[in-house]
């Protein structure tokens, strides 16, 4: 049996006024005491070609081990979709991995659409048989995209499918694929070094590659866009009552990549924690929420979602749980998410911001990753951010700052939801819009 249901709520805009400030946390000014392993870590050579292609390099100092090169290549991805799977098909045939708004690369490659032209058909054909196996939690994400931003700015959307659909995959054209790169310049271009090699060498072959990219013109600053995108308190529910379990996704409008609430969502995030049975501690996780659900098997795993774009964000939970424990799974979350608008124990915050330093190191590790991150950073923020400026970021931050945040996304504020599978017990969205705030006076 299959059921699709959509709910879209329209509010009035309500304009609040607020005491809560945000500290200044995105500052680089701020000061901490870090561990010299980070402070006297080796800083990250950058060039910038003429026509604005970024080239930034982070090699040994003993030049030992494999050299690794990453290529993030902006204003390309399925938010630019006009069919829906082009950006994908490009990604697969430069061997790349397609995102929301960019393409990663794993080499330095000329940027050209003739390998997918040439292929479109077997690339088409490899990518429908990809989207046919994908699971219930990659196809929930594209449904929660497409209900929160069912309108986007001019020409985008980020309520585009990652990888499209089967329908739309077959409809795309050689020339749909070919488009992509039409508008293409240096500013969108990054590429990073990693490892062993040589910042001259690298400079050398991303001059070769993409120095014949033509230069922004009017180039705005980076993480701005015309208009920004819309986000709607609306929902998409896919029920098969066959099924004893449901994958749901529910999220808040959250932070663009240069937000400043984004420091105080990723601490959040760190509060909230995550939960898998098929982890080895079990039951013995830390965060307040993951601990009821985990005492009361309310869920086989969750985990907090915090997505950033160059206009919008994301913010909320992931959970896969059985088809009758989730009225009282949103029972205990949705309490979790807004005690973090009126304040958590001063352990809880000290844990946290241990965790979310972990965090950053652990994203940094091994070459690879860390030409990933650098190359994101300077895709979305416009410059590499060091491990000291990062961590003294997050010794800045205060309760304050995790209320203020917290009050301005969840507090009394819509909600987006995707849910697929066995939902019969899933509360309705009013239930949820009405346990997104607390009636103290």
């Amino acid at each position: 049996y299959y059921h699709l249901t959509m709910t879209m709520l329209l509010v009035r805009p309500v304009v609040r006024t607020s005491a809560r400030r945000m500290s200044t946390v995105a500052a680089s000014t701020v000061s901490s005491d870090v561990q010299s392993y980070i402070s006297e870590a080796p800083a990250a050579t950058v060039s910038t070609l003429g026509n604005g292609v970024t080239v930034a390099s982070l090699y040994n100092a003993d030049g030992s081990g494999s050299g690794y090169t990453t290529v993030r290549l902006s204003g390309v991805g399925s938010r630019f979709d006009s069919v829906g799977g082009e950006a994908a098909i490009l990604a697969s045939s430069m061997g790349g991995v397609v995102g929301r708004e960019h393409i990663s690369l794993s080499s330095i490659s000329s940027l050209s659409a003739d390998a997918a032209t040439s292929n479109l058909d077997a690339l088409k054909g490899n990518l429908s048989c990809k989207l046919a196996g994908l699971s219930y939690e990659s196809q929930m994400m594209d449904h929660l995209h497409s209900t929160a931003y069912q309108n986007g700015p001019t020409g985008n959307s980020l309520g585009n499918a990652l990888e499209g659909s089967a329908e739309s995959v077959a409809s795309v054209s050689a020339d749909d694929v070919a488009s992509l790169l039409g508008g293409v310049n240096g500013t969108n271009v990054v590429v990073v070094g990693t490892g062993n090699g040589s910042h001259e060498k690298l400079v050398a072959e991303a001059e070769k590659a993409y120095g014949s990219l033509s230069g922004a013109s009017g180039s705005k600053a980076v993480g701005s866009v015309a208009d920004k995108s819309a986000f709607i308190g609306s929902d998409v529910r896919i029920r098969y009552d066959s099924h004893n379990t449901a994958t749901i996704a529910l999220g808040f409008e959250g932070a663009s990549w240069t937000d400043p609430k984004a420091m105080p969502l990723a601490l959040m995030s760190t509060l909230l924690g995550s939960f898998s049975k098929s982890d080895g501690l079990g039951k013995n996780v830390a965060a307040a929420m993951c601990q009821e659900v985990a005492d009361h098997e309310l869920a086989s795993s969750i985990s907090v979602l915090n997505l950033s774009y160059s206009d919008t964000g994301l913010f909320g939970m992931v959970a896969t749980a059985p088809d009758n424990k989730l009225d009282d799974l949103l029972w205990y979350v949705m309490p979790n998410f807004v005690r973090l608008a009126h304040g958590v124990s001063d352990e809880e915050f000290t844990r946290a911001k241990v965790t979310l330093k972990t965090q950053i190191l652990a994203s940094f590790d091994g070459d690879v990753a860390a030409g990933e991150q650098m190359a994101q950073q300077i895709g979305t923020v416009g410059r590499v951010v060091s491990l000291t400026e990062m961590m003294a970021k997050v010794d800045a931050l205060t309760m304050d700052d995790v209320k203020a945040a917290a009050g301005d996304v969840i507090n009394d504020q819509d909600h987006a939801l995707a849910a697929i599978g066995g939902i019969h017990e899933l509360p309705d969205y009013n239930w949820i819009r009405r346990h997104s705030y607390m009636l103290r006076y």
